[in-house]
């Protein structure tokens, strides 16, 4: 859970070494309201350089069951350095009235020893360790305005820095825009590795001095203002606190960092269990954010994955277990049901990575699923498009070719054009005959497809004209406005007008032109027979140059279309940025070029020459079309779409891969590395709220998740959800797991037990399951290399 905590409220007890410094009366019921009210899980009664016995004792007597807030003893001590002094809370591992009775009596006998006035008690640091050898607790100095305690080393900072390094300290009251400047501090004292780390615990509690004001700060008077509370998270109890001062990160969250935590997903809440040959009775209860199983081989780590599969609708489970489950009753509840259910439904995206999935990405080609699950589907499918797009270009390409060399092949490549000598003499004969250019004529004054093109435009704009008066009323036109569509309307109007003038005109030309042509066919045809030969002379001379000029055109056609094929570059490449590190490469590389592609299919084909003279040798009958009789187009045609067949396969399933941040790419790294590139990439997908992995270290490298693979749990707990079968003690411990659930095996009777790791108990069962669990706890709780200060000191 997520505690609210105060380790620093006052009790009217401060009075007794402090003039005036609490107002109103303490009672340990309101005490206790203010608390529940407020709901506070741990606190600390921490008057100055007294113990207020008796509250503490009230306290225990009334309110000393689970259910209540947790009271740590402590006490806030005057603690002096030469002739200054600065104020740190002293927070124990006790929370009974024997121990409060323990460390008053000490606290008590030492200012007694010294023989000081009770108003102006104070002691030293060494004092304290000395007071208090075998006593566990926490030094939380204040480090803000007042009382600070590098106000209290002012000629002397260093040694404070050091010493809140080498105690499990944390630092009380800091204003934000300070804590860079503590930090740089403490760097100076760290080795290269733990400096610039920003994990120096940091903590605000409200030095409430009027309880019936809580939460207001100190007295609660109109320069005070409400505490905002700090949170931190675990269990309620002390070595909760020892978690959190070690990584703060993690398990402290201010009232505006812990708003940021995304309370508004749907989670699983719980899991039930009944009884069965094989399953204990059981109910689960999860964290939202990391929940990890561990356990002895076969202990039934995966089956608990499989029941998430079971119960919840979007998921498919795997029928192996089928038997194992026959006879038990699984049920679950989720934050959105109201009570627990056969089966849930879950509407927010999720990810679920069986064991030795990840690495099957790469293996099976199946990137497409690595863009959907980091969210990037609508730009694959825009990729694979214009993989489409350019597919659909170059097959227009080529049957623009294919009806170009069906022309071509229609003219006959080896026609003669002749014109006989009998013709030449008809044409040169003086005799007189009439001429006229028609086609010439025609095509300059016929403009009857300009003129039906603006006629349907008339006709269309007229029409919407209507229909946007139509809609006047919806489309609120104002005066203004109805009075421009008029004048609009008018305009269209004149213009079909216009039209319909100049349509007539064009008809009249034509009509012209035609009476004109018709009457010289009608007066050459009354001439004389060697005028009407001459005609016919001239008729064969025309016709020839129509032939001959078509003959060009569909050869040089021909030749334009095969130009256009052989330059056309079918490789293509898509980017797809998955993370701003990783992109996502679709791409069809250039192997053969699509001339070695189309003369593979021509017998006897010159690589040397263009598709064009090698199309020519076809059209000659020189060549032919492979395993066909002859070079029909149809032919032609086939034997090019069997040649593409595997390009247009290519450009319908491009490969894919991904390209990393350094320049290199899945294509030329390990399965290991692609991996860990692949799981860095959909766990940080934005969208995805939940997420199931079974055993994620499998094909990591140790030094992936230690480095990312765990600091990447740790960044997204509090947006996702996630369940997680390891066998990898940093995951559980680095990751700081909020949930971690213990499967075991006992003579084929598999149990699951709830543990976490603010339970010391619970820290000795990981130790022994997981190999290298008590390295991990170790170089968890060593949070600081203070090795320098320790060489320092001779220690």
């Amino acid at each position: 859970e997520w505690l609210k905590i105060d380790l620093h409220i006052h009790t009217d007890w401060s009075k007794k070494t402090k003039e005036n410094d609490y107002k109103g009366k303490f009672s340990v019921d309101i005490l206790h309201e203010k608390l529940i009210e407020n709901d506070v899980k741990i606190f600390s009664l921490t008057d100055h350089n007294i113990i207020n016995v008796g509250a503490y004792k009230e306290y225990y007597e009334k309110y000393n069951s689970k259910d209540n807030p947790l009271l740590l003893v402590g006490v806030e001590l005057d603690i002096k350095i030469d002739e200054r002094t600065y104020h740190s809370l002293i927070i124990f591992n006790y929370s009974n009235v024997k121990s409060v009775d323990l460390i008053n009596t000490k606290l008590e006998n030492k200012y007694a020893s010294k023989e000081i006035d009770i108003k102006g008690r104070s002691l030293s640091i060494d004092e304290i360790v000395e007071l208090f050898p075998d006593d566990d607790f926490f030094f939380i100095p204040h480090a803000g305005t007042t009382k600070s305690i590098l106000k209290g080393y002012k000629n002397n900072i260093e040694d404070a820095q050091k010493m809140v390094l080498l105690m499990p300290s944390a630092l009380e009251k800091v204003a934000e825009k300070s804590k860079q400047i503590y930090n740089e501090g403490f760097d100076t004292k760290l080795q290269s590795a733990f400096k610039s780390k920003d994990d120096m615990p940091y903590i605000n509690f409200s030095d409430n001095h009027n309880i019936s004001k809580y939460p207001f700060t100190h007295v609660g008077g109109a320069n005070n203002k409400e505490h905002e509370f700090f949170y931190i998270k675990g269990s309620q109890n002390y070595e909760t606190l020892r978690l959190a001062f070690i990584d703060q990160k993690s398990r402290i969250k201010s009232t505006e960092e812990y708003n940021k935590i995304n309370h508004h997903n749907n989670i699983i809440e719980k899991l039930k269990i009944e009884a069965d040959n094989v399953l204990d009775n059981n109910e689960l209860e999860f964290s939202p954010h990391l929940n990890v199983i561990i356990g002895g081989r076969s202990s039934g780590k995966s089956l608990l994955m499989n029941l998430f599969c079971r119960n919840i609708d979007k998921l498919k489970s795997d029928d192996k277990y089928d038997k194992i489950l026959d006879n038990a009753e699984i049920l679950i509840k989720s934050k959105d049901d109201s009570e627990y259910k056969p089966t849930t439904s879950i509407t927010s995206d999720f990810l679920y990575i069986k064991q030795g999935a990840i690495v099957n990405y790469f293996e099976d080609n199946r990137l497409e699923d690595l863009a959907k699950n980091a969210r990037k589907s609508e730009e694959h499918t825009q990729a694979k498009k214009v993989f489409g797009i350019h597919k659909a270009r170059m097959l227009s390409i080529v049957s623009e070719l294919n009806e170009a060399y069906k022309n071509a092949y229609e003219i006959g490549a080896n026609k003669i054009y002749v014109l006989h000598k009998s013709n030449i003499e008809k044409m040169l004969s003086k005799v007189f005959i009439l001429y006229l250019n028609y086609e010439k004529l025609k095509k300059e004054f016929n403009k009857s497809a300009d003129l039906d093109e603006s006629k349907i435009l008339i006709e269309t704009l007229t029409t919407d004209i209507g229909n946007l008066c139509d809609q006047k009323k919806i489309l609120e036109l104002n005066l203004e406005e109805e009075e421009t569509i008029a004048t609009f309307k008018n305009i269209i109007e004149k213009k079909s007008r216009l039209i319909a003038i100049k349509t007539e005109k064009n008809t009249k030309k034509l009509n012209f032109i035609n009476a004109i042509n018709n009457e010289i066919i009608s007066i050459n045809n009354s001439l004389d027979q060697d005028a009407q030969e001459k005609t016919i002379a001239q008729d064969k001379l025309k016709q020839l140059n129509e032939d001959i000029q078509d003959t060009f055109m569909k050869m040089s056609n021909l030749k334009i279309k095969s130009q256009k094929l052989e330059t056309f570059d079918y490789s293509l490449k898509q980017e797809i940025d998955l993370n701003g590190q990783t992109k996502l490469i679709l791409e069809v590389e250039k192997q053969d070029n699509l001339k070695e592609i189309i003369l593979d299919g021509i017998t006897n084909s010159d690589t040397q020459q263009s598709i064009y003279r090698n199309l020519q040798t076809l059209l000659k009958n020189t060549t032919n079309v492979k395993n066909y009789r002859d070079n029909k187009p149809e032919n032609l045609d086939k034997k090019i779409g069997s040649l593409l067949n595997d390009l247009k396969n290519c450009l319908d399933n491009p490969k894919d891969y991904l390209k990393y941040e350094d320049g290199s790419s899945s294509k030329n790294n390990s399965p290991g590395f692609n991996s860990e590139k692949y799981l860095e990439i959909i766990l940080k997908s934005a969208t995805t709220n939940m997420i199931f992995i079974d055993q994620p270290e499998d094909n990591l490298g140790n030094k992936f998740i230690a480095d990312k693979l765990v600091n990447i749990f740790r960044d997204i707990k509090f947006q996702k959800q996630i369940f997680l079968v390891t066998h990898n003690p940093a995951i559980v411990v680095h990751g700081d797991a909020e949930c971690i659930i213990l499967a075991e095996n006992n003579e084929n009777q598999i149990s699951y037990k709830q543990i976490v790791l603010e339970d010391e108990d619970a820290q000795k069962e990981i130790c022994g399951i997981l190999d290298g669990g008590e390295y991990i706890f170790d170089k968890r709780s060593q949070k600081y290399n203070i090795r320098r200060i320790l060489n320092e000191r001779g220690k």
